[in-house]
């Protein structure tokens, strides 16, 4: 085996420290193939490339790679870079983060550093993706899981028109878990909220949309086809008129009565949209901007709350509160009496400015 270069020995170790939390001094000398001496050469070679890499003495000592004030490059393994370009599509896709510009920018900086074999996965996944001409992100909403080997190989299938062969679980009736095969023509991978689909043409049933995550295997069989137009012209709103519309998407204005930095303290490590605000008193306060498809999910969100507060404009989402306000009560133990409740929350619709 030829010997590594200082250069792709550091490389290797930043994705070992990448990998896991922790790692003994013994296990990545032995990784690497390397005596101690020359594993702390490395690992002071990272950190003056902006790594924070903290060593730690004794027993129980060893390395760890920490975070940091800089943004230092990162090391991917391919199914990772693949994963990271689907989630840029989809946010480009999806009308997320600055309309879909800054996505595709970081996708397009990504593709100029990446090897050739993993490059040409990402570019034909860009190429094969169906972006629709409104936003449709659903904040709050967490992505379907998605096989990276499967997403590529279906990727290159619609970039190259060849007919691929695919392993489909059920998830209805009695067949719930059961794959059954298909032979299909890939035409457009399509990224609907937190979804992807597979616009194609099975040779058996005609023209389809498939839930990407719900294919367990893609293989392709090296035959192309001469790909046809999906009907209607558009694979997006191909998807659409299979699936329907996408469901409503509820807002609402949360008034915290509380300041923005001790809300940011506790709540900025899974929550945003916050903005600062005073209440009719002059009180300072926060604004929380929250949006989901269902009005559960918005008042799960709530729990985190520690303040009291207050539901602005949006009726139905207080409606909802006061009806599951007895039900959290009684599951604490409050009962009427009580002198003291235990919860000091409170969610009412602001009142109606008088009339001018």
């Amino acid at each position: 085996m030829p010997e590594q270069t200082t250069t792709e020995r550091a490389l290797r170790l930043l994705e070992l420290l990448q990998a896991r939390r922790s790692w003994s001094g013994g296990e990545l000398a032995g990784r690497l193939g390397v005596d101690g001496r020359t594993l702390r050469r490395d690992v002071e070679r990272l950190r003056r490339l902006g790594y924070h890499v903290e060593a730690r003495r004794g027993p129980d000592g060893g390395y760890r790679l920490s975070t940091g004030s800089d943004l230092p490059p990162l090391v991917f393994t391919p199914d990772e870079a693949l994963a990271v370009a689907a989630a840029l599509a989809s946010s480009a896709a999806n009308g997320a983060a600055g309309g879909g510009e800054v996505a595709l920018t970081a996708l397009a900086k990504m593709e100029q550093v990446m090897p050739p074999a993993v490059r040409r996965r990402v570019r034909a996944l860009r190429s094969s993706v169906a972006f629709g001409g409104t936003p449709n992100a659903v904040a709050g909403a967490y992505p379907a899981p998605l096989n990276a080997g499967v997403l590529a190989v279906l990727a290159l299938a619609c970039r190259d028109a060849e007919r691929v062969r695919l392993r489909v679980m059920s998830t209805e009736g009695a067949d719930t878990g059961r794959e059954s095969p298909c032979h299909v023509e890939p035409v457009a991978l399509v990224p609907r909220q937190t979804r992807w689909f597979l616009v194609c043409r099975d040779l058996d049933r005609g023209w389809r949309v498939l839930r990407v995550d719900r294919i367990t295997g893609a293989s392709a069989t090296g035959v192309r086809f001469e790909p046809e137009e999906v009907p209607g012209g558009d694979p997006v709103a191909f998807v659409t008129s299979r699936l329907g519309a996408p469901p409503r998407r509820h807002t609402a204005t949360i008034l915290i009565h509380a300041p923005i930095e001790q809300v940011q303290a506790y709540m900025g490590g899974f929550a945003t949209d916050f903005a600062p605000t005073t209440t009719a008193t002059g009180q300072a306060a926060t604004h929380w901007r929250i949006a989901d498809v269902r009005l559960e999910v918005l008042a799960g969100g709530l729990l985190w709350v520690r303040w009291p507060f207050e539901v602005v404009d949006s009726p139905e989402l207080a409606a909802l509160l006061r009806d599951r306000s007895a039900a959290f009560a009684h599951a604490a133990g409050l009962l009427a009496t009580c002198d003291e409740p235990a919860f000091t929350g409170e969610a009412r619709l602001r009142p109606a400015p008088p009339p001018a």
